[in-house]
C-alpha cells in the first residue's frame, strides 16, 4: 500500500512537474508570441515611416523647386512669355515634369508644351493668387493626352513682396507617384496606397494585388462587409491625424499601417496606408514558434537546442545591426553614431572634441580620382587611430570630415599632437603621390556634461575660424567671434534692401601697358563696395565671402555687369572713348547653366559690345566646376574675352592653360611678391613664356614696387594692375582722371 501510495505519488510529482513545465513552455510560447508580433509591428512601423519620408521627400523637394523657379521666373515675366518658357523649359525634363507653365494675373497660362489656356478658373491658380503653394489631387488633363495629373502651383511675387504677378505651376503625372511609393518591402509582399482622408486613392503601388476604382475604405466594405467597424475606426483615426495599424479582410487578413503625410491634396491631409498579409508577417515568426514546440516535446534537449539557436540568432542579428549602425561603410570602423554611444559611456570624464576637416579635397578626387580619394582617407583614418590613446575616441563623419575626443587637460600638449597629427598626413601626401592633404581643425574642451550635438557644432564653429588660414590650422571655441557672427548675420538680412537701395557701389582700379617708355592706361577692373547709409564702407572681405558661402553673390555679381554695361553705355552716349572694364565671375554664378544667356541678355539690353566688359574667372574655380570648358566655349562664342583671374594662388595647374582656352591669364599677387627670390623669378619667367606660348596676354596684379615693374617689363608682360600705379577709385575720381 505504502509503495503504491510511493509510485501515485511520484506520478502526481512527475505529471505535476510535466503540466508545470508545459504550462511554463506554453506561458513562454505564449511570450514569444506576443513579443515576436510586436517587433513586426515595429518593424512595420519604421516601414511605413520610411515610405511617408520617401513620399514627403520627393514633395518637398518639387516644392523647392518650384518656389525657386518662381524667384527666376519673377525677374522676366515682364519681358513676356516667351523668355519664361525657355527658362522654364530645361526643368521639365529634368524633374520628370508633364510640363511645366506660367500664368499671368489675367489667368491666362502658357505652358512648356506650347499650350496657351486661360485658367483662371482653376483652383490651383486662385490659390496662388491668394499667396498660398498647392497641390491638387488628381485630376484630368485638360490640356495634353487623357490621363490623371496632380499639379503643383506656387505664386510669383514681384518686387513688391505684397505684389502677385501670378502663378507659376508644374503638371506630374500621378501615375508617377507609384515609383516613388513603390518601395520593396517584406519581400515584395507589402504594398502602399496615398489617400485622402475620406478613402480616396491619389496613388497606389503598381504591384498591389488589389483593384481599387476609386475609394479605398468603400472597395474594402464592398470586399467584406466585416471591414465595416475597421473601416470607420480606420477613418475617425484619419479625421483625428492619428497614427496606428489596424487589420482588414482582404484576400486574407491584412495588416494596415496609417500615417500621416505633412502635405495636403486639394488642402485636404493625406495618409499613407502600408498594407500588408498577416500571413506574411506570421511566416516570419513561425520558425521559432516550430522550435517552441519541439521543446514541447523533447523537454531538455529542446531547452537547450532553442537556447542555443535563441542566442546564436540574436546574436547574429544583433551583430549585424551593430556593423550597420556604427560602422563607417569605407573605414569600417566607428562612425558618427558609434562615437556618440562610446563618448555617452564616459559621462563626466572632461576632454577635446575635435571636429577634422580638409582644405579642398575635391582636388585629390578630382584629379587623382575618386579610388585614389578612398585611399587617402583610410589612410588619414589609419593616422588617426595611431595618434590617438586606447582611452580615446575617434571616428569618420563622412566624406573627409572626421571627429575626435582626447583625453587632454594642458592646450600645449594638445595642439602638439595636432601639429604632429597634420605633418604625418602631409607626409602622406608624398607617399600617395597626391595633391597636399591640408587638415584644419575646430576644438571644443568638453567637462564631461555637455551633449555630444552642441559640442561638435560649437568645435565645427570655430573650425570655421581656420578654413582657407595658412598662419594655423587649429582654433578653440573660446575664440569664436560671436560678434562677427551676428555682423554677418545682419549683413545676410540687409542684402535685399542695399541691392533696392543702391547701396552697392562699383569701383575701378586702372590696368596699364607695361610699355617701358610710357606707361598708359589700357582698362580697368570692376570691384565692388557697400557704402551704408551713414556713410561708411563696409569691406568687402567682410561681405564677399560671405555671400560667396550663402549663395547671394551670383546676384551681385550680375548686378555689377548690369551696372558697368550702363556706365559704358553713358560714356559711349557722352562720346567717350571705352576702355575695357573687366567684370568678375565667382564660381557660384558658374553652377547656374544659364548663367550666359543672362549675361548675354544684359549686353544687348545695353547694345555694348562684349569686348567692352571681359569676364574674369578665378582659378580655383576651374577645378571644382567639370562644366567650366562649355561654358569658357559659350562665353566665348558670345564674344566675351576671358581672364583667368589668380593664377598661383593656392593649388595651380598648367594643364589649366592648355585645357581651358582664356584670352588673357591674371598673375596673382602671390606671384609678383617673390620678384627678388630666384625661383620665384624663374616660375614667374616659365609661367609667363608658356601661356605666351598658347596664346595668351599677361597682366599681373598687386604690383606695389618699382622693382616688378622693372622685372615685369623684361618679361614682355602686357598689363601691370596695382597700387604702384593707382588704387581702386570710386566712379567720379575715375572719371576725373581716365575718362576723356
Amino acid at each position: 500500500m505504502v509503495k503504491r501510495k510511493f509510485k501515485w505519488f511520484h506520478i502526481a510529482l512527475l505529471a505535476g512537474a510535466v503540466l508545470i513545465l508545459l504550462f511554463a513552455f506554453t506561458w513562454c510560447k505564449m511570450a514569444i508570441r506576443r513579443e515576436l508580433q510586436t517587433q513586426i509591428q515595429e518593424n512595420l512601423k519604421d516601414v511605413a515611416s520610411q515610405n511617408v519620408l520617401a513620399f514627403e521627400a520627393d514633395i518637398r523637394d518639387k516644392q523647392n523647386l518650384l518656389v525657386g523657379m518662381a524667384e527666376e521666373v519673377k525677374g522676366v515675366m515682364e519681358e513676356g512669355h516667351r523668355d519664361v518658357i525657355n527658362m522654364l523649359e530645361p526643368f521639365t525634363e529634368t524633374y520628370q515634369f508633364k510640363r511645366i507653365g506660367v500664368v499671368y494675373e489675367n489667368g491666362i497660362a502658357y505652358t512648356t508644351d506650347g499650350y496657351m489656356r486661360n485658367l483662371s478658373f482653376r483652383e490651383f491658380f486662385k490659390q496662388a493668387m491668394r499667396g498660398n503653394f498647392y497641390i491638387t489631387g488628381p485630376v484630368d488633363d485638360t490640356l495634353g493626352d487623357e490621363e490623371k495629373i496632380t499639379i503643383f502651383s506656387t505664386p510669383v511675387y514681384g518686387a513688391n513682396p505684397d505684389e502677385i504677378m501670378g502663378a507659376l505651376f508644374a503638371t506630374y503625372q500621378t501615375k508617377k507617384f507609384q515609383e516613388v511609393i513603390n518601395i520593396d518591402s517584406f519581400g515584395g509582399e507589402g504594398y502602399n496606397y496615398i489617400i485622402e482622408k475620406d478613402g480616396t486613392v491619389i496613388a497606389g503601388s503598381p504591384h498591389s494585388t488589389l483593384r481599387i476604382k476609386s475609394n479605398i475604405l468603400t472597395y474594402m466594405e464592398e470586399l467584406d462587409s466585416k471591414n465595416q467597424k475597421s473601416t470607420d475606426e480606420l477613418q475617425k483615426e484619419m479625421e483625428s491625424g492619428k497614427t496606428g495599424s489596424i487589420v482588414l479582410k482582404l484576400d486574407d487578413d491584412n495588416y494596415v499601417y496609417y500615417m500621416p503625410i505633412h502635405y495636403s491634396f486639394n488642402n485636404e491631409p493625406c495618409y499613407m496606408l502600408t498594407i500588408v498579409p498577416k500571413q506574411v508577417l506570421m511566416n516570419r515568426i513561425s520558425p521559432v514558434l516550430r522550435y517552441v514546440n519541439i521543446l514541447l516535446l523533447t523537454i531538455a534537449v529542446v531547452i537547450l537546442v532553442t537556447a542555443f539557436v535563441y542566442i546564436y540568432t540574436y546574436q547574429k542579428g544583433r551583430i549585424k545591426l551593430l556593423q550597420l549602425a556604427y560602422t563607417d561603410s569605407l573605414t569600417k570602423s566607428d562612425n558618427y553614431a558609434c562615437f556618440e554611444l562610446k563618448l555617452e559611456e564616459k559621462k563626466g570624464v572632461s576632454g577635446y572634441l575635435i571636429s577634422i576637416d580638409f582644405s579642398e579635397f575635391k582636388i585629390v578626387n578630382n584629379t587623382c580620382g575618386v579610388e585614389k580619394g578612398d585611399e587617402a582617407i583610410l589612410n588619414v583614418w589609419l593616422i588617426l587611430r595611431k595618434a590617438i590613446r586606447l582611452d580615446e575616441l575617434a571616428a569618420r563623419i563622412s566624406a573627409d570630415n572626421f571627429i575626435l575626443f582626447l583625453e587632454e587637460e594642458n592646450q600645449e600638449v594638445l595642439t602638439e599632437r595636432l601639429c604632429r597629427i597634420t605633418d604625418m598626413i602631409a607626409q602622406l601626401s608624398v607617399e600617395l603621390n597626391i595633391p597636399r592633404l591640408s587638415p584644419y581643425f575646430g576644438i571644443y574642451f568638453m567637462k564631461g556634461t555637455e551633449s555630444l550635438e552642441v559640442a561638435y557644432s560649437c568645435a565645427n564653429e570655430a573650425k570655421h575660424l581656420v578654413k582657407g588660414r595658412h598662419d594655423t590650422n587649429y582654433a578653440f571655441y573660446d575664440e569664436v567671434d560671436f560678434q562677427q557672427i551676428m555682423e554677418r548675420k545682419e549683413l545676410e538680412d540687409r542684402f535685399e534692401s542695399a541691392l533696392e537701395n543702391c547701396e552697392f557701389e562699383v569701383w575701378y582700379q586702372p590696368k596699364y601697358s607695361a610699355d617701358k617708355v610710357k606707361a598708359e592706361i589700357v582698362g580697368a577692373e570692376a570691384l565692388i563696395r557697400w557704402r551704408k547709409p551713414d556713410g561708411s564702407l563696409i569691406p568687402p572681405f567682410k561681405f564677399i565671402p560671405l555671400f560667396e558661402k550663402n549663395g547671394l553673390i551670383s546676384r551681385l555679381d550680375e548686378y555689377v555687369f548690369r551696372a558697368v554695361c550702363e556706365q559704358q553705355k553713358e560714356w559711349e552716349h557722352a562720346g567717350k572713348g571705352l576702355l575695357p572694364i573687366s567684370v568678375n565671375i565667382s564660381r557660384a554664378s558658374l553652377y547656374y547653366s544659364n548663367v550666359v544667356e543672362k549675361y548675354k541678355n544684359i549686353l544687348a539690353e545695353y547694345a555694348i559690345e562684349a569686348k567692352y566688359v571681359p569676364l574674369e574667372i578665378t582659378e580655383s574655380a576651374t577645378i571644382d566646376n567639370m562644366e567650366i570648358r562649355g561654358l569658357i566655349d559659350e562665353f566665348h562664342a558670345a564674344g566675351f574675352p576671358l581672364l583667368l583671374d589668380d593664377f598661383g594662388n593656392g593649388y595651380s595647374s598648367l594643364a589649366t592653360l592648355n585645357v581651358m582656352h582664356f584670352d588673357i591669364l591674371k598673375l596673382d599677387k602671390s606671384l609678383v611678391d617673390h620678384i627678388g627670390d630666384e625661383n620665384g623669378e624663374k616660375l614667374l619667367y616659365y609661367t609667363i613664356k608658356l601661356a605666351k606660348s598658347l596664346g595668351m596676354q599677361i597682366t599681373a596684379e598687386g604690383v606695389e614696387h618699382q622693382e616688378q615693374v622693372i622685372f615685369l617689363q623684361n618679361l614682355k608682360c602686357n598689363d601691370i594692375q596695382g597700387f604702384f600705379f593707382s588704387k581702386p577709385l570710386p566712379l567720379d575720381e575715375y572719371q576725373r582722371q581716365f575718362v576723356i
